[in-house]
């Protein structure tokens, strides 16, 4: 069971990111204002990285690995899992690993995380991914950033109260493409860092 953070001079929280095409109405500078935070505060993260959006975008795709983020894969088509046939599945995640090492010319396994957390619990699904070297990350903190009406500040209170609620280890999710979250960062960083957190990637929770 994690401890509270006030059993620990540091405590490690994970912030990773869905960077996908959105399925609502995004703002156009949302991910562009999340990396520019994340660089101006010196906090690396970790990215769930949807192969089209790679293809769509592939000077924010470099630019993650040039900031030290870790990659991850997050799917081609962002289809749910356990909507797929097998074959489907290995072909849409073997596309966008394919998509984003041509791309960012890192190798996204073994992190996967599965679009709407649809298939994180399913066996098949879990078996699928580990035959194509991958394992599946699932988060303890939703900033619900996804909502049409949030707002940075109601995303930054969710996170920061959830994460240190948690503790040590926890593992946050965002998705980059609302205005809320870029709104939000600064607020979540600052707020984390003031209650002991210190953020890293995915590879480093051990």
């Amino acid at each position: 069971m994690a401890k509270s953070p006030r059993q620990h001079a540091s405590w490690r929280v994970a912030l990773t990111f869905d960077v996908e095409h959105a399925d609502r109405p995004a703002h156009p500078d949302g991910t562009r204002l999340v990396l520019d935070t994340l660089a101006e505060r010196d906090v690396v993260t970790t990215h769930f990285v949807q192969g089209r959006w790679a293809q769509a975008h592939p000077a924010l795709a470099k630019e993650l690995t040039r900031h030290g983020h870790l990659i991850g894969n997050h799917s081609h088509h962002h289809a749910r899992m356990t909507w797929l046939s097998p074959q489907g599945l290995a072909g849409d995640v073997r596309l966008a690993e394919q998509t984003i090492r041509r791309i960012t010319g890192h190798d996204p396994r073994p992190w996967f995380r599965c679009p709407f957390g649809d298939g994180t619990d399913d066996p098949a699904v879990l078996a699928a991914l580990d035959r194509l070297g991958y394992q599946e990350v699932s988060w303890q903190v939703d900033a619900l950033d996804w909502r049409t009406k949030a707002t940075g500040p109601q995303v930054a209170r969710t996170v920061i109260e959830q994460a240190t609620a948690h503790g040590d280890g926890a593992v946050v999710l965002f998705h980059p493409w609302t205005l809320a979250t870029g709104r939000a960062m600064p607020l979540v960083i600052d707020g984390l860092r003031a209650a002991g957190a210190r953020f890293v990637r995915l590879d480093e929770l051990g």
